[in-house]
């Protein structure tokens, strides 16, 4: 199976390349080898390619795919989560949906191969700034988070969401303790506040040891070789792990939130935020 995909992969990859015009793969360069992920990894064209990328995306793609990225008021896909972008060198991927159209989205064939490479690099310009794999890069001007369908986010909540949440309970007067819409968004995608102290949701641990004892606190740090917990009486304990011993137990409340992840659209996440935001 695994064989199948990278096979049905390898030949997605060949078919948007002779489409745009390319004889083979380009290659990728890594200019910053300790940078976090990829798009931060790459080396970028030059200032004047980006700039002229820049200008060409302001006037074809903000609309629809947003001016950071994230999908814009026409309904555009998120660009920081597209398998295009992702797998996109210098527009040899990007360039056969904009010369084809792609769904809804027009073709541009009247656009030529420097064109798509500047629209590309401006792209991956905008990506590096993130500061993690897929997140929303910095912003400095006033961003319009309010484009979803509130009752379709209300119905999305009452199917996904009230299992765990209420917004007469911890939700109630959600928009009104997280006044910033963007900041709303973020947080709710991610599960909420983690850190101790802002009611934040934290994962517990149970460990059993071979002698019958319960050790339970919240989860500190669990990998395959060591977790650590922090008691109800403030102790610090911690073990080694060998395999399946200690056994361990974990509850963590954003299990469903991770979940999530890999399902939710970019209309679901444009809805749900702007029924929460009616929440006051």
């Amino acid at each position: 199976m695994k064989f199948k995909e990278k096979v049905l992969k390898f030949t997605f990859m060949l078919g948007c390349l002779s489409a745009y015009g390319q004889d083979s793969e380009p290659e990728l360069v890594i200019a910053n080898p300790n940078a976090m992920f990829i798009q931060q990894q790459r080396a970028l064209p030059s200032a004047e390619v980006i700039g002229r990328g820049d200008d060409l995306y302001q006037v074809n793609c903000r609309l629809c795919h947003g001016p950071d990225l994230r999908g814009g008021d026409q309904g555009g896909p998120n660009l920081l989560r597209s398998e295009a972008v992702l797998n996109d060198i210098e527009g040899e991927v990007i360039g056969v949906a904009v010369l084809n159209g792609q769904g809804r989205m027009p073709s541009f064939d009247n656009f030529s191969n420097n064109d798509i490479a500047a629209i590309a690099g401006y792209i991956h310009s905008i990506k590096a700034t993130s500061e993690g794999q897929g997140s929303t890069p910095p912003v400095d001007y006033d961003l319009d988070i309010l484009v979803g369908d509130a009752a379709a986010g209300e119905r999305y909540f009452n199917q996904e969401c009230v299992g765990c949440h209420s917004v007469t309970g911890d939700l109630e007067g959600i928009s009104s303790r997280i006044i910033d819409d963007y900041t709303m968004q973020n947080t709710w995608v991610a599960g909420g506040r983690r850190q101790a102290g802002q009611g934040g949701l934290l994962t517990r641990a149970t460990v059993t040891l071979s002698g019958g004892e319960l050790v339970e606190g919240r989860l500190l740090r669990y990998d395959d070789f060591f977790i650590s917990l922090r008691t109800e009486d403030g102790s610090y304990r911690s073990f080694t792990r060998r395999g399946d011993s200690p056994t361990v137990e974990l509850d963590d409340p954003l299990t469903r939130h991770r979940e999530l992840w890999g399902e939710l659209t970019d209309s679901n996440i444009h809805d749900v935020t702007a029924y929460l935001e009616t929440i006051k």
